[in-house]
């Protein structure tokens, strides 16, 4: 399933995420809301919420909200013992344009040991796993995800959200896995932070299929 890609330039990206990752916890911890705001939406660098910056959210988010009320957010987010609260917290906190695949990606960007990143990406990645490698049935099962804003209700749009969310965590461990196995064939070096190392592999493999 990753043998089409480049493990260097897989590293490279995980590099990026992670440098972005050691600042924007240190905006949090010396609770510099504006740069940590402007980052963790992906708006001063894209590396910092891949999720808000490919869909241009961030300013959507700030233009319905404001910075404090998204600090608020992820301080929450911070607090949580259990990752199965993560939909949950973001759900409640009730940001406008401020869902499961930002919020979550928020999430493990200041824990990455911790939390996960629910997006189509990730998803796309799970799915593909699923299905042996099938890229035609991970891509329909990926439609399912994919309806327009507003094409079903508010609720049962969270519910499907939160229910894959919490259904990726086992295949992201595998990929994490999977990507330090092929890394070694390759000879190149791999990520040791668990949830960012898996995402950069599923952004490389959803790049790859699109």
């Amino acid at each position: 399933m990753l043998t089409n890609l480049r493990m260097n330039d897989v590293f490279s990206h995980y590099q990026r995420r992670i440098a972005a990752q050691q600042r924007l916890r240190g905006y949090f911890s010396s609770a510099n809301i504006q740069n940590y705001v402007d980052l963790a939406l992906g708006i001063s660098d894209p590396a910092g919420n891949y999720s808000a910056a490919e869909h241009g959210l961030g300013p959507q988010v700030l233009s319905n909200s404001r910075p404090d009320s998204v600090f608020a957010l992820a301080r929450d987010l911070d607090a949580l013992s259990d990752s199965n609260h993560v939909p949950d917290t973001i759900y409640r906190a009730n940001l406008p344009y401020l869902r499961i695949s930002l919020g979550s990606e928020m999430a493990m960007m200041l824990r990455p040991e911790a939390f996960w990143v629910g997006n189509v990406r990730t998803v796309y990645s799970h799915l593909l796993l699923k299905h042996h490698g099938n890229q035609t049935l991970a891509d329909e099962e990926l439609r399912l995800y994919r309806e327009p804003d507003g094409a079903r209700p508010s609720q049962m749009e969270y519910r499907i959200w939160r229910d894959i969310y919490l259904a990726l965590e086992s295949s992201l461990r595998e990929i994490s896995r999977m990507g330090h196995e092929e890394a070694q064939r390759q000879n190149a070096q791999s990520g040791t932070e668990l949830f960012i190392w898996a995402d950069t592999i599923c952004s490389h493999l959803y790049e790859k299929h699109v």
